[in-house]
C-alpha cells in the first residue's frame, strides 16, 4: 500500500479522510508543520495531502508552503493541496513548483478519491520507467544566459546521482562518467555537502 501523509489542522476532516481511505493507503496524520516535518524525517511518503492554512498562520499560505517546499526538495512525492483559500495566482505558482493537484475545500470524497487515484497512477507509471535517467526541473530567466542554466542542470544531476548512491563519490563519478577528482570539484563548486543529498 502507498504511504500518505495528511496535513490538516481540522481533526474531524482528518478522521473522515482516514476512515474513508484507510483500506487503500497507510495514512500518517499531522496537524501543523512541525508535526509534518517530524514524520517526514522518519517516513518516505508517496502522496501528501497538505492544507495551506495551518497554525499558527491559518489565514495565510506560509505553513503549507513550507511543507510543500520541503517535500519537493527531499522526496519524490505527489502533493495534493487542500485549501479553503481560493487564489488562482497561488494555485498556478504551486503547480508550476511541482504540486500535483490543487483542491478547494470543502472537497467531496469522490473528487479527492479521483485525485488520489490519478496520483497513484502517475507514481506507478513513473516507477516502471527506465531508471537510468533523472528528470530535472528548474526555472530560468532569459537574462541569466546559458551558463547559469548549465550550472543548475549540472548541480541537480549531481545531487540526484548522489542521493541514488547514498553519497558514494566513487559510484556517483562512475554513473556520471567523470573522475572522482571531477566529482569533488563539482561538490566544491556547488557547495554540496552530504546533508544535501
Amino acid at each position: 500500500m502507498k504511504k500518505l501523509l495528511l496535513v490538516d489542522d481540522d481533526i474531524a476532516l482528518r478522521k473522515q479522510f482516514c476512515f474513508t481511505f484507510e483500506k487503500e493507503y497507510v495514512i500518517h496524520e499531522a496537524s501543523n508543520a512541525k508535526e509534518a516535518f517530524d514524520i517526514m524525517d522518519k517516513v518516505r511518503f508517496d502522496i501528501a495531502l497538505v492544507d495551506l492554512g495551518l497554525p499558527p498562520y491559518e489565514n495565510s499560505y506560509h505553513e503549507g508552503r513550507l511543507i510543500i517546499s520541503k517535500f519537493l526538495l527531499l522526496h519524490h512525492t505527489k502533493i495534493i493541496v487542500l485549501t479553503g483559500q481560493e487564489s488562482r495566482e497561488y494555485a498556478k505558482e504551486l503547480i508550476d513548483l511541482g504540486v500535483f493537484d490543487y483542491l478547494l475545500k470543502p472537497v467531496n470524497i469522490p473528487t479527492l478519491s479521483a485525485s488520489l487515484k490519478r496520483a497513484s497512477f502517475f507514481i506507478d507509471n513513473e516507477a516502471n520507467r527506465d531508471e537510468s535517467g533523472v528528470k530535472l526541473s528548474f526555472k530560468a530567466n532569459f537574462a541569466d544566459g546559458l551558463k547559469n542554466i548549465s550550472d543548475e542542470a549540472q548541480k541537480q544531476l549531481l545531487l540526484a546521482v548522489l542521493k541514488k548512491t547514498d553519497f558514494n563519490i566513487y559510484q556517483s563519478a562512475k554513473i556520471l562518467g567523470i573522475s572522482r577528482e571531477n566529482c569533488y570539484y563539482f561538490l566544491k563548486k556547488f557547495g554540496i555537502e552530504r546533508a544535501d543529498a
